[in-house]
C-alpha cells in the first residue's frame, strides 16, 4: 500500500471552477504507480477534493500531471 499527496500546482478558474495552488488531498492506494497515471483513481481523487474543498476537479479537468503534483508519502 502507498500513501500519496496530490497537490494543485497553479491557481486559476477552469470551466467555472476556482482552484488554488496548494490545495491538496491524501489518497491510499494498493499500487506503487502514481494515481494520476491510473484512470480508475480519478473518481476517488475527485471525491476527496469535493469533500475537503467543495470543488469539482473533474469539471475543471485538473486531475492530470500538468495541473497536479503527486508525492508518495509512504
Amino acid at each position: 500500500m502507498a500513501l500519496w499527496r496530490l497537490t494543485i500546482k497553479q491557481s486559476g478558474t477552469i470551466n467555472t471552477v476556482r482552484i488554488e495552488k496548494g490545495m491538496s488531498v491524501e489518497l491510499v492506494t494498493n499500487s506503487t504507480t502514481s494515481p494520476l497515471q491510473v484512470i480508475t483513481y480519478k473518481e476517488q481523487i475527485a471525491q476527496l477534493f469535493k469533500i475537503k474543498y467543495g470543488i469539482d476537479v473533474l469539471k475543471a479537468c485538473a486531475i492530470s500531471p500538468t495541473r497536479m503534483s503527486c508525492e508518495r508519502i509512504s
